[in-house]
């Protein structure tokens, strides 16, 4: 998304185009998602729960 803005220039950031309101709603999706890092972090320990019990 970030590389489509770029590419349109200024026009990219104005309601002109619907670039401008998917790049809002992507932006508001980065936050209230979390970070990529919770969730890798998250799932590494959903995998390896079985390996650390047999131990």
């Amino acid at each position: 998304m970030d590389y489509a803005i770029q590419v349109h220039g200024a026009l990219g950031v104005t309601d002109d185009t619907i670039l401008a309101a998917y790049y809002r709603h992507e932006r508001a999706a980065r936050i209230y998602d979390g970070a990529d890092e919770v969730h890798k972090s998250r799932l590494a320990r959903r995998i390896l729960k079985p390996y650390r019990e047999n131990r």
